[in-house]
């Protein structure tokens, strides 16, 4: 998964949301300017060396840790966790590369699992998965200098995947939340109906900020 997927969906998103108009477009178009940001930063600091830095990804992954940090209900226990499984992928990958078949696959399955099930909500999640990625950056850096000769960081197949990952969870959580606030319309007789010609088609924040 050396393919930019994560950088086309945030691109996607953006696009769509600001097209549509909808209040999250600005958290997205911040998101595209902070990645904008660490590319040419990137850009300016590109090296031949054994540790290569993403920049833009580092920096989108940073403002989401934040973001995540000041709605997460559970912190540390799911940070410890999920650090806890990606550090032992590490381990294995160092050791007996290429030993158990998509390893990758597995290991992502079960990284997405544990910062669920101690997280329990979506921003928790977003926070595990992230603090765990910083986490193995720093395991990777300064543990293992002189035995990996090439390392990119954060890993692509990490960044796609927890994107993607990400998206779909949140467009579930979204659809599902319009789809019960349809049925509650729905079940309003007309003649009580508050609704004006004007709020049609506007779309409620918490929509997009709670994901719980």
């Amino acid at each position: 998964m050396n393919f930019p997927y994560g950088e086309w969906i945030l691109l996607g998103i953006t696009l769509v949301t600001f097209v549509e108009k909808q209040r999250s477009r600005w958290f997205f178009l911040k998101l595209l300017a902070i990645w904008l940001g660490g590319k040419v930063f990137e850009l300016i600091l590109s090296s031949s060396s054994v540790w290569h830095y993403h920049y833009a990804r580092l920096a989108v992954i940073l403002f989401l840790g934040g973001y995540a940090w000041k709605r997460a209900r559970r912190r540390v226990w799911p940070l410890v966790a999920t650090s806890f499984v990606i550090s032992i992928e590490t381990l294995f990958l160092v050791n007996d590369p290429g030993v158990l078949p998509f390893s990758s696959w597995l290991f992502a399955l079960a990284l997405v699992s544990v910062a669920w099930l101690t997280a329990k909500t979506y921003w928790g999640t977003v926070l595990a998965l992230v603090g765990s990625v910083l986490w193995d950056q720093g395991l990777e850096r300064f543990v293992y200098e002189g035995i990996l000769r090439h390392v990119d960081l954060p890993d692509p197949f990490i960044w796609n995947f927890g994107t993607l990952f990400l998206t779909v969870w949140a467009g579930l959580l979204l659809g599902l939340k319009w789809k019960a606030d349809s049925r509650e319309v729905r079940a309003i007789p007309a003649s009580d109906s508050l609704i004006s010609a004007r709020d049609e088609g506007t779309f409620d924040l918490s929509k997009e900020q709670d994901l719980r």
